[in-house]
């Protein structure tokens, strides 16, 4: 997994190969598995013009800590993910076609305690190709089961299982109150160097002294926390962050001069650690084979500690 990650990361964020459309059609009923204590909610997002998303909250409602396998999260393409339907709101309520990809996805279990969620977006535009024709003909209905079927969880309380897209909604982004000069304040306070165009990936100025200090790397990872919660508050709470010694060589692989620089072997050298914050777990120096390790670590208990 560990490999697994860093590759994505320097390839493109969330981008997995292999992956192929599969055309949504109806799944048996699995047998009925025991389900994990982990409340789903959804909500409908417009983070740019005429594009749509879900965002999906799974938070742990048990009095204990509770594991929960990448491979089985809603927005993951394992197996091409069944749980949710899409129907035009005409007078013959048509399900509308989905194309799903569906690709190998490593194992990682996640630990969350109670209280603790893991989130993450569904985008809609490429999951439904006819969205926008068909908001604007007759609106759309999204639906899921109550507890969801093909995924492992339950439905929050009192959480709509249903969510209108109304006819001819004009698909104007959704609009937060920043403060931007705050935002470039704490830019400079974390070495942010870049945020690629459509991933939410943060790469960062950094030396080695911080990346083997776990004290001083929890309170940049904080920090960073913070600054995506008050300047990035479309994000949900699964981004990433790519620390390099030296800003040139910050971006993916396939950007720039990268693939030169890795060739001379600058580029491992210069990227000496990743960190993930939907499995909690930062990457140290990966490429050097002597060095490489990872550590677990969860923001949520330093969160909670400040909350009090």
């Amino acid at each position: 997994m560990n490999r697994f990650l860093c590759l994505v990361i320097s390839f493109g964020f969330w981008a997995l190969s292999n992956l192929m459309p599969l055309t949504l059609v109806a799944a048996e009923d699995p047998e009925e598995a025991p389900r994990l204590p982990l409340a789903m909610e959804v909500f409908v997002k417009k983070p740019g013009k005429h594009l749509y998303e879900l965002h999906v909250h799974l938070t742990n409602i048990s009095d204990e800590p509770v594991s929960v396998d990448v491979r089985d999260l809603p927005w993951n393409p394992t197996d091409g993910s069944t749980w949710l339907s899409a129907t035009r709101l005409d007078a013959n309520k048509s399900p509308i076609k989905q194309n799903l990809p569906i690709g190998r996805f490593g194992s990682q279990m996640v630990p969350l305690v109670p209280g603790e969620s893991i989130q993450n977006r569904v985008a809609l535009n490429p999951r439904i190709p006819s969205l926008l024709d068909d908001i604007e003909q007759a609106g759309v209905q999204l639906q899921w089961d109550c507890p969801p079927s093909n995924l492992k969880f339950v439905c929050k309380p009192g959480s709509p299982n249903t969510l209108i897209i109304p006819k001819g909604d004009p698909g104007q982004p959704d609009v937060y109150a920043i403060d931007h000069q705050a935002c470039l304040v704490l830019e400079r306070r974390i070495g942010l160097i870049d945020i690629p165009e459509g991933h939410d990936v943060l790469f960062l100025l950094a030396s080695e002294s911080i990346m083997t200090d776990l004290e001083r790397m929890t309170s940049l990872l904080l920090e960073v926390e913070d600054y995506v919660q008050r300047c990035h508050p479309s994000w949900t709470n699964s981004w990433a962050v790519s620390f390099v010694t030296d800003k040139k060589f910050a971006g993916f692989l396939s950007e720039g001069e990268n693939r030169r620089y890795f060739a001379e072997g600058l580029w491992q050298e210069a990227n000496i650690g990743q960190y993930s914050s939907q499995i909690r777990t930062l990457f140290r120096f990966q490429w050097i084979k002597k060095r490489a390790d990872t550590v677990y670590l969860s923001l949520f208990p330093f969160q909670q500690q400040k909350d009090t």
